[in-house]
């Protein structure tokens, strides 16, 4: 596997070929279409015509799913609509010779009672469990033997009962980590002993500067030791998203990569 740079889809990239194209100028390697945009759909994806901007612009594509996916969901109802958009998502990225599916764990609701916050999932963990197995066997199904892995991406740090999930998804060989750098930052690197503990699955990056609690910043303008999170990267041979939010900071981050590897 490839240790590529890539860009994600941003807002000032309307379609897909805006975004292809840029991603060729800037001389990186893929594009992560991200599903909270209308464009990205999965049924508005167009396999010939992203095969097409493949061979036009000498590039790929990995896929993140919307952020507010939620296979857990109690609702039996709701629950099946998001394994059924995840199973169409990764019929997509097969399709496409997609790598990198990448995830978020839904946190799900909680209750506040008067000296603390109670996660549902955390409570009724069996049942939490139960829909962690089920997207676990689904995705073990339609991903065995292909080239595409699901990553599970930290955000806001993993609670106890959310790592033991991820080590239960890690049964199945389809399941890889995405580290997001200014994720981890913003909360103390508190999740850095969990990547450490499973390491060789830490297989995407999403590559930004973080100052405190801001993220998604250009390289440079934060304070994360980069060349020591690219340098992982490498050792990982995993891909590295430059997940900034505007074309300008994109932009400032090409430009300065070199210094941080």
């Amino acid at each position: 596997m490839p240790n590529d740079f890539g860009m994600p889809f941003l807002l000032e990239t309307p379609t897909i070929a805006d975004a292809a194209a840029l991603c060729a100028e800037l001389g990186l390697s893929f594009v992560e279409l991200n599903m909270n945009f209308p464009a990205c759909q999965a049924e508005r994806l167009d396999v010939q015509e992203l095969y097409t901007l493949k061979r036009k612009y000498g590039i790929y594509f990995t896929i993140h799913l919307e952020e507010g996916c939620d296979p857990f969901c109690f609702n039996l109802g709701v629950r099946r609509a998001w394994l059924d958009s995840i199973r169409n998502t990764l019929t997509i990225a097969q399709a496409i010779d997609a790598p990198i599916v990448n995830m978020h764990l839904p946190k799900g609701d909680y209750i506040t009672l008067p000296d603390r916050k109670v996660h549902l999932f955390e409570h009724y963990n069996a049942f939490y469990q139960e829909a962690v197995m089920e997207l676990r066997e689904m995705c073990q199904q339609e991903l065995e033997g292909s080239g595409t892995r699901i990553c599970i991406e930290n955000t806001k740090g993993f609670t106890p009962y959310e790592q033991t999930a991820i080590a239960m998804l890690f049964e199945s060989g389809v399941f890889g980590l995405t580290l997001d750098i200014g994720h981890s930052h913003a909360v103390g690197d508190r999740d850095i002993p969990f990547y450490q503990a499973f390491d060789r699955l830490m297989i995407h990056m999403h590559g930004h500067d973080a100052k405190g609690s801001s993220n998604h910043l250009a390289l440079g303008d934060g304070e994360i030791d980069l060349a020591g999170r690219f340098a992982w990267a490498k050792r990982n041979d995993a891909r590295v998203v430059l997940e900034t939010k505007t074309i300008q900071a994109l932009r400032t981050s090409v430009e300065r990569l070199q210094r941080f590897l």
